[in-house]
């Protein structure tokens, strides 16, 4: 049965969720207003379920993927794409179960500071085994945690959990998010094309990964214990594990400030880049090495490094 919502539906959700999808539901056309958790609940398994041309102003996430009754809620063929979404308190997306061959495009949502306990902000989360999804031309902006100035501001523009395989992020950005821009463990994974700027951390990464062109701009902590790096690299922690492997075609990192480039963390990383533009201050740390952190070998450049 298709569900669509045509014309430009005028929706004041009151704080809560409005519609609960089935299979190939389309929602376009829609603006929406103070909507709780989730203008579109995909809490049952679903396929084909499509949402375009949206508007949101105010709420606590636009779509949601949780299960009625703790069930598993697989989504299959999801297409989000022409959303723009503002004032959002949790975030844009969560993605979770053995959900599959998703497409988000076209999709600009921004955050609020938040302040509760529990309500981790994040504009796209991808978690449990959620694979093959692509994300084409995404911004998630503002997604900020203020906690007290001695704990971790987590919030992240896009984060994958482990068990999450084959993303592909292209041409998206992520600016002015309280910890990570983009905070990916996801195996099999492409950044395209992709911009970071004013996260206190503009790439976490957690997985090996490739990269055609990647740009790094002048990262920014907004508060809490946190570092603030170009990128931090979370090497493997098993004694004799195999690096993480990080792979950039092309590397642009520009800053008028010397934050550290690549903090790698807990072990081995492997680090190739085939050419760069970086501008930052003379003396910028290129690699710094925390804890067991380590980049056996150095950097391996396919054309002169940097002179930094």
């Amino acid at each position: 049965m298709l569900f669509e919502a045509t014309g430009r539906t005028q929706i004041d959700a009151r704080g809560e969720p409005v519609y609960h999808a089935k299979d190939r539901a389309a929602y376009r056309h829609v603006s929406a207003h103070d909507v709780g958790n989730g203008l579109v609940v995909l809490d049952r398994p679903t396929v084909g379920v499509v949402m375009d041309d949206v508007r949101v102003d105010g709420g606590y996430r636009v779509i949601e993927n949780t299960g009625i009754d703790r069930a598993a809620a697989r989504v299959v063929g999801l297409r989000v794409s022409n959303v723009t979404a503002t004032n959002l308190r949790r975030g844009f997306a969560r993605i979770r179960y053995d959900s599959r061959d998703g497409i988000f495009s076209d999709v600009t949502a921004s955050g609020v500071l938040t302040t509760g306990a529990h309500d981790l902000p994040c504009g796209i989360a991808i978690a449990d085994d959620a694979s093959d999804f692509r994300f084409e031309r995404c911004t998630m902006r503002g997604f900020q945690w203020k906690r007290n100035d001695r704990q971790y501001w987590n919030g992240d523009g896009f984060s994958a959990e482990r068990g999450n395989r084959r993303l592909l992020f292209r041409s998206c950005a992520a600016w002015d998010n309280s910890d990570g821009g983009f905070d990916l463990k996801a195996s099999d994974s492409m950044l395209d094309d992709c911009i970071s700027g004013r996260n206190a951390r503009n790439y976490r990464l957690w997985s090996s990964i490739n990269a055609s062109r990647l740009t790094s701009i002048e990262p920014a902590k907004v508060g809490g214990i946190g570092d603030t790096v170009h990128f931090a690299l979370m090497g493997a922690k098993a004694p004799g594990g195999a690096p993480i492997v990080i792979r950039i075609a092309h590397l642009v990192v520009k800053s008028a400030h010397g934050w550290p480039i690549f903090d790698v963390h807990d072990g081995p990383v492997r680090i190739i880049i085939d050419s760069h533009d970086i501008q930052v201050p003379a003396g910028t740390p290129l690699i710094r090495p925390r804890g067991k952190g380590s980049v056996p070998g150095g950097i391996k450049w396919g054309g002169t490094p940097p002179k930094l």
